[in-house]
């Protein structure tokens, strides 16, 4: 009974130390800008009353920067390992309209990623950002007086809005990190390039608004860059370009293991895009799935162009549209070709796309040049309804984007008159393809567009919506196509004067008879 009771007596004198050690850990955890000098004017620069904080909770061995209501006007700052930064709801961070307030840094020195930005990790761990508030790049300061403007200073749409070349971008960089968190935070148009994932491990984001204006200058969403074991979910994506683009930049690690679901993307680029200009390495064990891409010139981008090979990728359960005011919208888009002579093409493999519904003016564009491949491609459950039909005719001679198939190499392909135009592709399969043709005259009144504009350049192209079907289409235009099958009962062209498949050099079996 002694040692029972002489047990309670240490328990009850030790407990209140206990309760005051807690309390004091907890307190120390959270470290309040406004503690470090930070005021809530959106005219003073808090870079250092911010840094001083987070490097306050660092030396603490980790913690919570607050920043709470308020505008908080800031240049660069560095997120350290084991520190949040909680952005509340109320509060703004704010950046400096003066590029002289950001660090310049030792990398980027191209037009999208430049050596400024406004929060930045490099080989750092366990960081994260959080909380229900905003951070406002404030791009508009880094757009350039050229771009075209009414006579009340508004810019004048649709055209690009140029950029200053120098810039914040990206807004947010991760370099070298792992276990890096982004959830429920609100972005707001950057320079350019808003959420960069560089070389970085174990990385989850989720439930974040980025807002961009539709024609601002190079204004990714999301870009995975070298970057493995990633999960973005649960985000809303509105900006001009790319919405979440995967990409292997030449000093990035190869791009694997990402999953992207559950999220709404409007863009008039690309929704869900892989490589194009940066494709020097390979990407692998990619899946993509219940997301809605709307306003977009593509839905989903597969571009390899410096020799990156692209396997295991499902793609499944995405609702779209192409409702933009471009050119040539294509509702999928996969091409490989190299940009260099010296560079042997890449290619695609063991691809699935299927349950994919989009209401479109367009064509599905799919290619490889001679020296490079794809194989193994199954397009599944898919449905495009055509809001009117474009005639691509007139403008395939002479279209200059970067991001279309070379007319050297595939002279036939961007005016080819089909729903699915496909060159060079090995076990290419088509199984329940349904196309539903314009029903009325006339083009619908939310598709008129008084002018559209060429992505990759600012040519400016101008229709006469009197006529819906603008050229007629068959389901399937390929050349070249070895092997794989057609399995699409029913279906039929747009006129009966128009074959449903036109086949050149192609070993594909038609097992639709109808």
């Amino acid at each position: 009974m002694k040692n029972k009771y002489s047990f309670r007596l240490i328990f009850f004198a030790v407990w209140p130390l206990l309760l005051v050690s807690c309390k004091t850990n907890s307190v120390s955890t959270e470290f309040l800008i406004t503690e470090f000098g930070a005021i809530a004017d959106g005219e003073t620069l808090n870079t250092s009353a911010i840094q001083d904080a987070i490097d306050a909770a660092e030396q603490a061995g980790g913690g919570e920067v607050i920043i709470p209501p308020g505008v908080f006007l800031s240049g660069t700052i560095f997120l350290k390992s084991h520190v949040t930064l909680d952005v509340q709801a109320g509060a703004t961070l704010l950046g400096s309209p003066n590029i002289a307030d950001y660090t310049k840094l030792s990398w980027g020195h191209n037009k999208d990623r430049q050596p400024w930005h406004l929060i930045v990790a490099k080989e750092q761990e366990n960081v994260a950002i959080i909380g229900s508030g905003l951070i406002d790049g404030n791009g508009e300061a880094f757009w350039s007086d050229e771009a075209e403007k009414d006579e009340e200073g508004n810019f004048v749409v649709p055209r690009w809005i140029l950029a200053k070349k120098e810039k914040v971008s990206p807004l947010i960089q991760f370099e070298s990190c792992e276990n890096v968190r982004m959830k429920d935070v609100s972005v707001k148009t950057g320079g350019g390039w808003n959420v960069h994932l560089f070389n970085s491990k174990n990385v989850k984001i989720s439930g974040l608004d980025i807002v961009n204006n539709l024609y601002s200058p190079n204004s990714d969403g999301i870009d995975i860059n070298g970057s493995q074991d990633v999960i973005i979910s649960d985000c809303y994506i509105r900006t001009c370009d790319d919405a979440i683009c995967l990409k292997t930049s030449p000093l990035a690690m190869e791009t694997k293991r990402v999953t992207v679901t559950n999220c709404v993307m409007e863009t008039l680029c690309v929704g869900l895009k892989m490589g194009a200009s940066e494709s020097f390495h390979d990407m692998s064990d990619i899946t993509m799935s219940n997301c809605v891409v709307f306003g977009s010139s593509r839905a989903i981008g597969m571009y390899t162009f410096n020799g990156a090979v692209y396997e295991n990728i499902n793609i499944s359960n995405i609702v779209a549209n192409t409702n933009a005011a471009m050119v040539l919208n294509r509702p999928i888009h996969i091409q490989v070709e190299s940009w260099s002579d010296t560079i042997r093409a890449g290619g695609v493999r063991n691809m699935t796309i299927s349950g994919f519904t989009a209401e479109t003016d367009g064509r599905i564009l799919l290619s490889a040049a001679d020296d490079g491949f794809i194989e193994n491609l199954t397009l599944r459950d898919f449905t495009l309804d055509y809001a009117w039909i474009e005639d691509p005719t007139p403008i395939a001679a002479e279209a200059r984007s970067s991001q279309f198939p070379s007319k050297e190499k595939h002279p036939d392909l961007l005016a080819a008159p089909a729903a699915i135009v496909a060159e060079n592709l090995t076990n290419l399969r088509l199984e329940n393809f349904q196309v539903f043709w314009p029903e009325t005259e006339q083009v619908p009144e939310e598709w008129q567009y008084p002018e559209r504009i060429e992505n990759g350049s600012m040519t400016v192209h101008r229709y006469d919506y009197n006529k819906a079907k603008q050229i007629e289409l068959g389901v399937l235009w390929g050349k070249g196509l070895t092997g794989g099958y057609i399995n699409n009962f029913g279906q039929r062209s747009s006129d009966l004067s128009v074959a449903k498949y036109q086949l050149q050099n192609s070993s594909i079996a038609v097992l639709d008879k109808k």
